[in-house]
């Protein structure tokens, strides 16, 4: 129950949950190499994510052994990915995950949009994160400010 009281406000002032469009254009006017990336290498911010990927493939994760796999996309179904904030929370038994895109190499491939759509699921600003283990492994940090700074090392 506590990580429900933990977002009260979604949707509301006071809580930083985030929904994008992912869009990637057509790459059929660029040449591209076999493995080459197309956003970096990153694990989300957040407690949780959601994505909602089109037909079209590109997503990567990286499993603990540091090999990448092919997250192919399943119709209907959500990836939810655990965020670095959701880590901290849980003291490492739930571990963010590590991921990119990338390019489309095929010449079929090249010339489809790749659109997904992503929820980032974050606490409430206010919400104080503690390990729930009582642990203390990481020290406590308000959510809305974990947050900012993430941003800062990013922007």
């Amino acid at each position: 129950m506590m990580f429900v009281k933990a977002h009260n406000l979604i949707g509301r002032q006071g809580n930083g949950s985030t929904l994008r469009s992912l869009f990637y254009p057509p790459t059929s006017d660029y040449p591209t190499k076999e493995g080459q990336v197309r956003c970096g290498e990153h694990s989300d911010y957040g407690g949780i994510t959601l994505l909602f990927q089109d037909s079209h493939g590109g997503l990567e994760v990286k499993q603990r052994n540091g090999n990448y796999i092919a997250a192919k996309p399943i119709e209907d179904a959500v990836v939810v990915n655990i965020g670095d904030l959701m880590q901290r929370w849980t003291a490492d038994k739930l571990v963010s995950t590590k991921h990119r895109v990338l390019m489309p190499f095929s010449e079929e491939g090249t010339k489809f949009v790749r659109q997904s759509i992503a929820f980032f699921g974050h606490p409430d600003d206010e919400e104080q994160i503690v390990c729930i283990d009582g642990s203390n492994k990481y020290p406590p940090i308000g959510s809305n400010e974990y947050l900012q700074y993430r941003f800062s090392l990013t922007y």
